[in-house]
């Protein structure tokens, strides 16, 4: 199985990274335990597939916002 990385949405557009884990499950745990807000979005990225989806603190998945670009394009600011 392919690493799930984790990325806070920020207030400003940003994403900054949380952890990677190894399933869905986990992905959902580490999400809920990092939660401010239920109103908090996450990015759940698919290293492999290279596919993220965007999962909010109240359990309500949402269209992705953020991309992870290519490696030849520009990386998300990930400070």
């Amino acid at each position: 199985m392919e690493l799930l990385n984790i990325y806070r949405h920020e207030p400003d557009g940003s994403l900054s990274w949380i952890t990677s884990v190894g399933s869905v499950k986990m992905a959902r745990a580490i999400i809920h335990s990092s939660a401010v807000s239920p109103s908090d979005e996450f990015l759940i990225y698919d290293t492999g597939a290279r596919e993220g989806v965007t999962l909010r603190a109240d359990g309500h998945w949402l269209p992705a916002k953020n991309r992870i670009k290519r490696d030849s394009e520009v990386a998300p600011n990930l400070g």
